[in-house]
């Protein structure tokens, strides 16, 4: 690890320092600790600057367009507070929790130049937890064969509610169909649907199966915009997934065509981007959204992710059985993706007893 005297202005964290200045201190420690990796650094300067891609909206709230131009001093516990609040309000909980940990940090450094006595970020309120009553309906799960044929006919240049049909400039993105159908028969991330290699499957094998070996970060100043990382998002995340038919024939067509396309795919990728390079999951959002239209607004690949830990789940009363299909642990998959509703205790006699006007026996 580097010595932290070497960062660029550290010594001049005083209390009139600019938030936004205070971010860049705090990424320039980040960048010499080599035990932080590169998306996790990605991840914080994404939600700190705004963004320069013209696509983008220069309305989305950042740090910088939000609390960037206050002083340390200016930053309280208050202020900080009706910030996340803010946001909460609007519907950006997950948002709320990431500037929550990145202004945690921010704030830590300029307690240790002795810019401010404590964090002030420790006297925020708590974020109370999601309700999980709305937390992926089962009856959503159902929706999947309508969305899969809405998406196909978005690629075919149909009109869909929502989006018009297509009348110029570049074809559909028909890859879009067969990302799909990898998602939802096994329920990896669109990070590490983009990392996948053709070395990582085998659709001859006895039992025709991906290995997931790796997943995509974003590295500013890398060609593309995103670098593969040669292991999963976490130690779980290394796996082998036994392929189902809609899936194994998705990947099939997506080969076939590398192979008549002569698409450029020099890193030996399944979804390169069209010129070779790691596909943008950004990108792919971008696209996503358009073809799942009005109707299937609702619709993330975390829903179908959602819904593959859920179905299976479902069909072995097993967790730890989803949680594998994941890469998470039963813990995470059981809060976080598992849609299963409570059971009660049994008591159908007691209450059937009741309704017939006998006396309900002690349990």
């Amino acid at each position: 690890m580097r010595d932290f005297s070497e960062i660029r202005g550290s010594e001049t964290i005083d209390r009139t320092t600019k938030l936004i200045d205070l971010a860049a201190e705090l990424l320039a420690e980040m960048e010499a600790d080599d035990t932080i990796t590169a998306g996790n650094i990605e991840d914080y300067r994404r939600e700190i600057y705004v963004s320069t891609d013209k696509r983008a909206d220069p309305a989305t709230v950042k740090i910088e367009n939000s609390l960037g131009g206050l002083q340390v001093w200016q930053a309280t516990t208050g202020v900080l507070d009706r910030h996340l609040k803010a946001l909460i309000a609007k519907g950006l909980r997950r948002k709320a929790k990431q500037h929550k940990i990145i202004l945690t940090a921010m704030m830590g450094l300029a307690t240790r130049h002795g810019a401010v006595p404590h964090n002030p970020m420790a006297g925020v309120a708590k974020m109370a937890p999601r309700k999980h009553a709305a937390r992926g309906k089962v009856q959503d799960h159902h929706a999947l064969p309508a969305f899969r044929a809405q998406v196909r006919a978005w690629a075919r240049g149909e009109e869909i509610p929502g989006t018009p049909a297509y009348r110029s400039g570049p074809p559909r993105d028909w890859s879009l169909v067969w990302v799909i159908d990898v998602i939802t028969g096994t329920g990896i991330r669109p990070y590490e649907v983009f990392a996948l290699l053709l070395d990582d499957l085998d659709l001859d094998a006895p039992d025709p199966y991906i290995d997931i070996t790796g997943t995509l970060v974003e590295a500013k100043g890398e060609k593309g915009g995103w670098i593969r990382k040669p292991a999963p998002k976490s130690e779980n995340g290394w796996r082998r997934i036994l392929l189902p038919a809609h899936s194994i024939e998705a990947i099939r067509e997506a080969i076939e065509y590398l192979r008549v396309s002569g698409q450029p795919n020099p890193l030996g990728l399944l979804f390169p981007s069209r010129v070779g390079t790691f596909r943008s999951p950004n990108n792919f959002g971008r696209t996503w959204r358009a073809a799942r239209g009005s109707v299937f607004a609702w619709v993330t690949p975390r829903t179908f992710r959602k819904g593959a830990a859920t179905a299976v789940d479902h069909a072995s009363n097993d967790p730890e059985r989803a949680a594998r299909q994941l890469g998470n642990t039963t813990a995470v998959a059981k809060r976080h993706y598992i849609d299963r509703p409570e059971t009660v205790p049994d008591n159908r006699e007691t209450l059937e007893r009741w309704a017939r006007g006998a006396p309900t026996a002690k349990v």
